[in-house]
């Protein structure tokens, strides 16, 4: 597989619903996915096998001052466990960090060992929780990584 990490677009659109739709069964609406990729406040980066033009991952966050807030990231079912989300994780921390951000926040259910994993791996820590979060009534942990100042 031939790999890339792109700025995703609105020409992207129907692959991130597609990707919402197998990975996070539905997020987001179509409205709400192209604010997402067309508002310049908001970083939406997809992992894209080059040779055959599809979009394996994607995260998407929102810049608010100093801070990112990771809204979303989702990987495909068939590439999951390859490291995809761990190498998209990577180039949003490495984006952030010349964009002068101090803090990346985001939430995950408390039940997602697989994803609480990777973050807590990455070096975020856990600040709290968000009780009944999701539309399933199920609670989120509060994530949080701080960013060296340089």
């Amino acid at each position: 597989m031939n790999l890339s990490i792109i700025q995703l677009g609105k020409m992207h659109l129907n692959a991130c619903i597609d990707l919402d739709k197998k990975s996070l069964k539905g997020l987001w609406t179509k409205s709400q996915w192209e604010r997402e990729l067309i508002d310049p406040k908001r970083i939406c980066l997809g992992v894209i096998d080059l040779e055959k033009k599809e979009l394996l991952g994607l995260t998407s966050s929102w810049l608010i001052m100093d801070e990112l807030h990771i809204t979303s990231i989702a990987v495909d079912p068939k590439h999951q466990r390859k490291g995809l989300g761990k190498l998209l994780m990577k180039d949003l921390i490495k984006r952030s960090k010349s964009l002068q951000i101090n803090l990346i926040h985001l939430e995950v259910k408390d039940t997602n060992k697989k994803a609480i994993a990777l973050y807590t791996s990455m070096g975020f820590k856990v600040i709290g929780n968000r009780s009944k979060f999701y539309k399933d009534e199920s609670n989120a942990l509060i994530f949080t990584k701080e960013l060296n100042k340089s």
